[in-house]
């Protein structure tokens, strides 16, 4: 298989390209700076922004799936998961490109979650907001697409031990590793077990 993976450089991203490329898989990157990324005979990375409509298009081209594990490591936020969404989507449509699958937060679009809903949004206000916007972009114009609502993501191994789905009720105390986690998002890009639903997962 050929997957398209955003924001490859991010602690997620990188198990995201590590494991596919250990499964067999090719894989194409976007990245500001390729050599972020270490060079592998089945990886293409290709350099640009995900604002930049040409640069995604370049990504997605020949892909069977596009996985995205974009987000921002500032508690202020911004609009990049969403903006991301508004240059993906046209970019697969355009191509012939179907299943998706993009890391939301757990409590964001539609049903949030309570107490976990306000104690984020209080505490990282912004990026809940970006992450909102994700889902509303996804679900609008979204086709065979699922969003993956983690717990906290911890810098743990891998275990393949884990629980999803999308009525999993989650606690502030949940957790998940990245390494599970993308785990998790590689089964469900190559499965239609999760099309058109946002799922919970943690440990």
């Amino acid at each position: 298989m050929r997957i398209a993976i955003f924001g490859a450089t991010g602690h997620v991203g990188r198990e995201l390209v590590a494991q596919a490329l250990a499964s067999g898989h090719e894989v194409s990157a976007l990245a500001r700076d390729p050599a972020a990324l270490p060079p592998h005979e089945r990886l293409t990375v290709v350099p640009g922004d995900v604002r930049d409509p040409e640069a995604v298009g370049r990504v997605v081209a020949g892909a069977d799936g596009v996985l995205s594990a974009l987000g921002t490591r500032s508690p202020r936020g911004g609009t990049v998961c969403a903006d991301a969404m508004r240059r993906i989507l046209p970019a697969m449509r355009s191509l012939g490109v179907r299943r998706l699958v993009v890391v939301g937060a757990y409590g964001s679009g539609p049903g949030r979650r309570g107490a976990y809903r306000v104690a984020t949004s209080l505490v990282i206000p912004a990026i809940m907001r970006d992450k909102d916007r994700q889902e509303e972009v996804i679900r609008a114009e979204g086709d065979l697409w699922t969003i993956v609502r983690p717990a906290v993501i911890t810098g743990g191994r891998y275990s393949g031990v884990y629980r999803t789905g999308p009525d999993l009720r989650l606690g502030l105390a949940s957790r998940v590793s990245r390494a599970d986690l993308a785990d998790f998002m590689l089964r469900a890009l190559g499965s239609e077990d999760c099309v058109r639903q946002a799922v919970a997962i943690a440990s």
